[in-house]
């Protein structure tokens, strides 16, 4: 049996190393800056993550619509 001042050490260092990358996706993600359409819809977010200018060429135009009307019903 592993001694018990071993033990806990290896703990923290298995819970860091599998804890640590999940936790850093899940800060960047938090701190994205997502166009709006995308930010309700999978497909949209997906799209965005995957191709930016795809995304951009295709929902572009409605998402600064969509900002522009948000702008004007906030005034």
């Amino acid at each position: 049996m592993i001694d018990s001042d071993v033990s806990w050490p290896v703990l923290l260092v298995f819970l860091l190393l599998v804890l640590g990358p999940l936790s850093w996706r899940a800060w960047q993600r938090r701190h994205q800056q997502v166009p709006p359409m995308a930010k309700n819809d999978r497909k949209l977010y997906r799209l965005w993550q995957s191709d930016p200018q795809a995304y951009e060429r295709q929902y572009g135009e409605m998402d600064r619509q969509l900002s522009a009307g948000k702008k004007n019903l906030s005034e």
